[in-house]
């Protein structure tokens, strides 16, 4: 491949310099802003000598072509600057007023309607590219425009030349300031819109958890009772019938279940307590409803033995489910992985909250080797997430003496926001 030649690079060089800040069409406020820089320009021009006089055909063009380029100051601001340099060059070249003439306005109006052009291009291109760059355009036009009076014209003018750079680098610091506001609104936008991408997914685990909870329990012990129904179909008609009749129960409580957790979630933080569209709701479990659960376990073939120790202490209502939720999720994947082992659950309480555990033995033999498909994992997962959203700890896996163990740890009062829904 041929290296490129230096031509094409400072063409490729030109063609960026020439694309910067480059934008689209001029909104009203800024047509209006190009609008008014015109009459702007037409009445400095107009006083420049101290007095009202119409401008001359020479300057009249001047002030025409130093004005036409800003139309493209939103589409090629540095093309736009570009222009205006050229045609306030001209004016400062040939168009300076007479210095005895000057001297009725000490100087101040001799360059009139030089800077003012170039004001607006400096400060539209300093709007759109980096700080660095804005003040960079700022004092390079605002020191050529100067460097051009103090050659061009006497020494009566300098006081003008330094106003004028002055005027250019003011214009350029506007124009800095616009693009840094701009930046703060896009990096606050930015930032709005992660923290409620951040609060989706929050709800969407929440959600996930709630329903792998209330599913996955209850359909455990579906199959379960399935299982034992199909066994006993031929031999035990009467037991068959009870399995099936616990597989109906069941199935119904899920429903109960879904139907009560989606219209939680959909109620959001109000009160599931409070009105007509909440009367048909279950009430949210907690630590309070364990024998229940030990009971429909029961039902399934899981044998479930509860043990206390110190005096309970009042959970926050998001600590309390989330204990019922892991005893509730560990108990159905020790009957899920190791069907028919017992289910020890220790409750340890605290003034600080209350220490989950839930243990049963690892299964051996047959047992062990359908552990190797043991599903998706969530429930761990679950458990954690739900350890973690009320400030506690979590931990699960094997224990001495052939166990598999899973700890919680939970405050009594949950660190969550006060702003935030809850599941009630």
């Amino acid at each position: 491949m041929s290296a490129e030649h230096p031509r094409d690079r400072v063409a490729a060089a030109a063609r960026r310099l020439a694309g910067l800040g480059r934008g689209g069409a001029p909104t009203r406020g800024q047509l209006a802003v190009t609008v008014a820089t015109l009459a702007v320009m037409v009445t400095t021009a107009s006083v420049r000598t101290g007095q009202h006089d119409v401008p001359g055909p020479g300057l009249a063009v001047a002030v025409l072509g130093a004005w036409l380029p800003l139309l493209a100051r939103t589409y090629r601001p540095v093309l736009a600057l570009l222009g205006t340099l050229a045609a306030e060059t001209c004016i400062l070249a040939f168009l300076v007023v007479p210095a005895d003439v000057a001297a009725r306005t000490e100087g101040m109006g001799a360059y009139q309607p030089v800077p003012l052009a170039t004001m607006v291009a400096v400060a539209t291109l300093a709007s759109r590219v980096p700080a660095r760059t804005g003040w960079a355009v700022g004092v390079a036009a605002g020191g050529y425009l100067g460097l051009v009076g103090v050659t061009q014209n006497s020494s009566t003018t300098y006081l003008t030349d330094l106003v004028l750079f002055y005027l250019v680098v003011t214009a350029a610091a506007v124009g800095v300031w616009r693009s840094g506001r701009a930046e703060r609104a896009r990096r606050e936008a930015r930032h709005r819109e992660a923290e409620t991408q951040e609060a989706v997914l929050e709800e969407r685990l929440r959600i996930a958890r709630e329903l792998h909870d209330v599913l996955a329990h209850n359909l455990t012990l579906v199959n379960a009772q399935a299982g034992v129904a199909r066994y006993l179909m031929r031999t035990d008609a009467a037991a068959a019938d009870r399995a099936l009749g616990d597989i109906a129960q069941h199935t119904g409580r899920a429903i109960d279940d879904l139907r009560a957790t989606i219209g939680l979630l959909r109620r959001g933080g109000e009160d599931a307590s409070g009105g007509d569209a909440g009367d048909h709701l279950r009430p949210v479990p907690g630590l309070a409803a364990l024998d229940e659960l030990v009971a429909t376990l029961a039902s399934a073939g899981t044998t479930v033995s509860v043990t206390r120790t110190g005096a309970p202490a009042e959970l926050a209502q998001h600590v309390d489910l989330a204990a019922y939720r892991i005893v509730q999720e560990a108990s159905t994947n020790a009957a899920k992985h190791a069907p028919g082992a017992p289910v020890d659950v220790a409750l340890a309480w605290s003034d600080d909250g209350v220490r989950v555990r839930v243990t049963n033995p690892l299964p051996t033999g047959p047992a062990a080797a359908r552990q190797a498909a043991p599903g998706t994992g969530h429930g761990l997962i679950g458990m954690r997430e739900r350890a973690a959203s009320v400030g506690g700890s979590f931990r699960a896996g094997p224990a001495p003496g052939g166990l598999f163990e899973v700890v919680a740890t939970l405050p009594a009062t949950s660190p969550a926001r006060p702003d935030q829904g809850d599941d009630r």
